[in-house]
């Protein structure tokens, strides 16, 4: 019988390369960290990831096609209405998916949804950063954020993620009515941490404690995730890099894209861009 749906899946999303796991590696740090960092391989312990085969395998009752997406649609659509209902009352899903429908399916189904927080970053830095990560040029990776049916995944344990195109995955999370969505800038969590993860705590409906969201905060710094990957290595790393935690700037497309490249992003994606302060 079918079971009533509840609303617990609470969305961590961005677009790829844009800060989730910065952000989730801060809230398992506040949420279930000690006097000492929580290993980042760990982070995994606080939600689950949209993107893990696993999971529409088990939906699935044994493998299945990973670059099939009509097969990957609806397995989604199970396996978010099993983890909806044999979840915790409020479940982080990390997700790089774009709010929007497939076959007439909801990759983000909004009567299972809680809430969601969606993290944004410049486009610039983004295709710098999804380029060293997947293994392309800076071109390519500027092309494909262009796409209006890219995806990422499909191979090697990853279901397929629906990212579309730059600016429309940030319209269908930042201009969404049927979901309560707070929005973080990236480069807000790096200029002021404190006021910024605040509010996504805030968003959570988690208590803030002062002390702890300053120890939160320090053990999620950059050279705490570059001294812990440099030591144990991160599970979420692509062996096209040869580290997950690069260098996590602010702003390095000014002195690394070429003119031409910087008007390619301001024609592919101006109108969003000015909204979020990155005209």
């Amino acid at each position: 019988m079918e079971l009533p749906p509840r609303r617990s899946l609470f969305w961590i999303a961005s677009y790829p390369k844009s800060g989730n796991t910065w952000l989730r590696i801060f809230l398992a740090n506040y949420l279930l960290g000690g006097d000492a960092p929580l290993s980042i391989n760990k982070v995994g312990v606080l939600g689950l990831a949209d993107g893990d085969a696993r999971h529409y395998e088990r939906a699935n009752d044994g493998p299945y096609d990973l670059a099939d997406p009509a097969q990957t649609v609806a397995l989604r659509s199970r396996f978010l209405r099993q983890a909806n209902h044999s979840g915790p009352k409020v479940a982080l899903v990390k997700t790089h998916c774009f709010n929007s429908t497939i076959n007439g399916a909801p990759l983000i189904p909004p009567q299972l949804s809680r809430g969601a927080i969606y993290v944004i970053r410049h486009p610039g830095d983004v295709a710098l950063s999804f380029a060293s990560h997947y293994g392309l040029s800076v071109d390519d990776a500027i092309a494909r954020m262009a796409e209006p049916k890219a995806v990422v995944g499909g191979s090697d344990g990853t279901a397929l993620q629906f990212t579309s195109h730059w600016s429309s995955h940030v319209k269908s999370w930042a201009g969404g009515e049927k979901l309560k969505t707070h929005v973080v800038r990236y480069e807000d969590m790096h200029s002021d941490p404190e006021k910024t993860f605040g509010r996504v705590l805030r968003h959570l409906g988690v208590a803030i404690d002062t002390k702890t969201l300053s120890r939160a905060i320090r053990h999620a710094s950059f050279k705490e995730l570059q001294t812990q990957e440099a030591a144990e290595g991160f599970v979420e790393n692509t062996p096209h890099q040869p580290r997950f935690f690069r260098k996590g700037e602010t702003g390095g497309w000014r002195h690394k894209l070429s003119k031409q490249q910087i008007h390619q992003l301001h024609q592919a994606h101006g109108p969003v861009m000015q909204a979020f302060g990155y005209a």
